[in-house]
């Protein structure tokens, strides 16, 4: 293709990574081009090398062997003070965690005056753009004040806001709702009509029906085949109604933001019994996380009871009630092993939880990673070993908050599997998903919309 129509490009790009238990082969002699005015999707399992390759196109890291050109200069070559003018004027990048994408005490208008006055390109319509994402009226809140599907679309805004010439995102439809990914894809289709080429990582079939070409990454190279499609979901077994084990009624929780009262919850009744697995379905901002937080005892309602085990007002144990949060909560220090034992070691429990532990660390195609620090892991590895940590000690209640939206087709399937394998063993499950298509995976399905139970 014409030097002209490339925006980026890779050539025989190798990255290693030198930890404390040994050296991780991200990349091996990738090659790929990504051209102006096109979608380009990254695909491939967790742990392929796909944030790697996305974090060297951005210039935010450097190939062990091989080059990186953007706007036809090598990275590597550039000084280091015109990698980061690059970064400002021709790169946006979005993070993975939403979170990461933002300064915490400024505002999403904030966040966009400092784009503007990076960018070299004054025809950017920026109200165009945070309208387009459904932000208009959350343009002064905080990044904290936004939830996990707002701020992954505020992030990617504020790359667009930017006038970047290549727009490099990693899983910007992750933790979306069906509406809020259309809306989302719908800005990267019509940023193309501007000259603008965009990278996408992703697991999304949907980012992948809309993409002009796709990049497959198998273990660091690209691949030849196509990736997997993602399989049809397996319907949960029916299970005959049994006592509840945690019970909520009337749930009711306001936040204050300003001047303006966020109802969160509105009156939200829920059940869940025993050895049963629910999906808490709802788009991001309907109030899955918050309904999580206030079960699990982390908040406490405004109004309304909750009965779980371990009591309303004691903090239940490990046994009795676990979680698997969006935010992970990992340690940093410790391995992906010692963090899935972690629980255990706390109740002080011997060898009974350590094999468990192994045998989560295996369904969940874990093992290889069991001496490595959670840094070494990609994302989607790392949810899977914070839903192993939930589930090591058999809890009689496990509240997940997404743990599916950072995973392959593949991964997708284990984590499914290991949910329905807690579930036939006893544990009641209530999992938060904003994909309706893995309802059928599930025993039943509780739906939020704007705080209320549909």
């Amino acid at each position: 293709m014409p030097t002209s129509d490339v925006a980026a490009s890779v050539e025989a790009v190798t990255k290693t990574y030198v930890t404390g238990s040994g050296r991780v082969h991200a990349l091996r002699g990738v090659d790929a081009s990504f051209r102006t005015a096109t979608v380009t999707a990254v695909v491939g399992a967790s742990g392929s090398g796909k944030s790697t390759l996305l974090r060297l196109l951005a210039g935010l890291d450097f190939p062990t062997a091989g080059r990186v050109l953007v706007r036809r200069s090598d990275l590597a070559l550039v000084p280091p003070k015109a990698v980061r003018a690059l970064r400002r004027s021709a790169v946006g990048y979005v993070f993975q965690r939403p979170s990461d994408n933002f300064v915490s005490y400024l505002t999403l208008a904030e966040h966009l005056r400092l784009s503007l006055r990076r960018s070299e390109h004054a025809d950017v319509d920026v109200d165009a753009v945070v309208a387009a994402v459904g932000l208009t009226a959350r343009r002064d809140r905080l990044p904290r004040e936004l939830s996990g599907g707002e701020q992954q679309r505020a992030a990617f805004a504020l790359a667009v806001a930017s006038g970047a010439e290549l727009v490099v995102a990693d899983e910007p439809t992750a933790e979306l709702d069906e509406e809020s990914s259309a809306s989302v894809l719908a800005v990267a289709r019509r940023l193309t009509e501007h000259g603008v080429a965009l990278v996408l990582a992703t697991h999304d079939p949907e980012v992948r029906a809309i993409a002009d070409e796709t990049v497959v990454l198998e273990h660091g190279r690209v691949a030849d085949e196509t990736a997997r499609a993602r399989p049809a979901p397996v319907a949960a077994p029916r299970r005959s109604a049994s006592s509840a084990v945690l019970r909520a009624q009337d749930l009711r929780k306001a936040y204050l933001r300003g001047a303006e009262r966020i109802e969160a919850l509105r009156g939200v009744d829920v059940e869940l019994r025993g050895g049963e697995l629910v999906a808490l379905l709802g788009r991001s901002g309907s109030g899955k996380s918050t309904l999580l937080a206030l079960l699990a005892g982390w908040e406490r309602p405004g109004a309304g009871t909750i009965d779980r085990p371990g009591g309303a007002d004691g903090e239940p144990s490990w046994r009795e009630l676990a979680v698997a949060p969006q935010r992970l909560g990992l340690l940093e220090e410790l391995t992906v092993r010692e963090n899935v034992e972690y629980p255990a070691r706390l109740a002080g429990v011997g060898p009974e939880a350590s094999e468990r532990a192994g045998a989560l660390l295996t369904a969940l195609a874990l093992d290889e990673l069991a001496d490595r620090v959670p840094a070494e892991a990609s994302i989607g590895q790392q949810q899977r070993a914070a839903l192993a940590r939930a589930l090591v000690l058999a809890p009689r209640v496990l509240l997940a908050d997404e743990p599916t939206s950072h995973q392959d087709a593949a991964s997708e399937g284990l984590v499914l599997g290991a949910l329905r394998a807690a579930a036939a063993a006893g544990t009641s499950c209530l999992v938060a998903i904003h994909n309706a298509e893995l309802a059928p995976s599930f025993d039943r399905v509780v739906e939020l919309v704007d705080g209320r139970v549909a």
